[in-house]
């Protein structure tokens, strides 16, 4: 998935699967998953220059076996690489959340853990985090070329819009996921070929020739690359003069093609939630009485949580202009 840094930059038009590598590797991608930094480091002026690019890699890790708890008062654990700050989720039988400064701390020199909090004796710890690769660069791209060796398994489109200092991002997932919105049509497009000759049988032969070829040669090979002949005619013939004072002419046909083509455009989807953890209390549990006695298990509902407010933008209130809200 393409997604931008910051701002909204365009050196990459789109990025897709390499469909032929990945059957190669097995069907999978031969690169791990994780967000791909992409930044432009100079660019070209014409179609025959060579611009420069620098990949920085932030490795994704899931599910990192971290430490068994044999008596829960454990104190020392280790990952296997160094995280990026913010990114790093500790989990207990991967359900409960466990909280930095709180229930652990880090050290972001060499990836050790201390735990803070006592733990469950038999419970198992598991890491997610992303961690940083070496810098790939500079590398090499030219106006609206595809290049499939930087990321293999990837193929990133280059337009010509880069600017020096332009930041992009590739994420890799690890499994099929919705990536992007496609949406697309058709376009039609009709155009003219006029056949000129010195010969009023040749430029016959000539216009012949031409929809004989486009009806019976090339109309497959060109639906395979997405352009469909819809209809093809042949106008009326024409004579002009080609040098009055040796008397010669020169005859005119003309042919009008109409085409039809496929258009799709990808908007990405970068947003994506792996696992929930509220912030605040928005559940209580409390203690009801009925016939068969006292019952822990009532839920009562306070309300919308931090995390409902924060992906679903509300306004207090009736909006009595019916104002867009973003």
């Amino acid at each position: 998935m393409l997604a931008y840094v910051g701002e909204p930059a365009y050196p990459i038009e789109w990025v897709r699967e390499d469909v032929q590598r990945i059957e190669q590797n097995g069907g999978t991608l031969p690169i791990r998953p994780g967000v791909y930094y992409i930044e432009i480091l100079t660019v070209p002026t014409n179609p025959q220059e060579q611009g420069t690019f620098a990949v920085d890699p932030l490795i994704e890790a899931v599910d990192e076996p971290l430490l068994r708890y044999e008596s829960g008062i454990e104190r020392e654990a280790q990952l296997q690489q160094i995280p990026s700050k913010g990114t790093l989720r500790i989990w207990e039988n991967h359900r409960f959340l466990l909280r930095e400064n709180v229930d652990y701390r880090v050290d972001y020199l060499d990836g050790s853990i201390e735990l803070l909090s006592r733990g469950t004796p038999r419970a198992v710890l598991t890491a997610d985090y992303y961690w940083a690769d070496q810098s790939i660069g500079p590398l090499p791209f030219m106006w609206n070329t595809a290049d499939f060796k930087t990321l293999p398994g990837v193929v990133l489109a280059f337009g010509k819009r880069a600017r020096v200092g332009d930041k992009v991002a590739i994420r890799v997932y690890p499994d099929r996921t919705d990536t992007a919105n496609a949406y697309g049509g058709k376009f039609e497009v009709s155009f003219d070929l006029d056949i000129i000759s010195t010969d009023p049988t040749q430029t016959e032969e000539i216009a012949d020739l031409a929809v004989m070829y486009l009806w019976g040669q090339k109309k497959a090979d060109l639906e395979l690359e997405g352009i469909e002949i819809v209809d093809i005619s042949i106008g009326g013939e024409a004579e002009d003069t080609y040098d009055e004072q040796a008397d010669l002419w020169f005859y005119n046909a003309s042919i009008s093609i109409q085409l039809r083509a496929d258009w799709e455009i990808h908007v990405p989807l970068p947003l994506t939630i792996s696992k929930v953890t509220p912030t605040t209390a928005a559940m209580d549990a409390q203690v009801t009485l009925d016939r068969r006695g006292p019952t822990e298990n009532a839920i009562v509902w306070n309300g919308p949580t931090d995390l409902y407010f924060a992906t679903v933008p509300a306004v207090p209130g009736r909006n009595h202009a019916f104002e867009r809200i973003r």
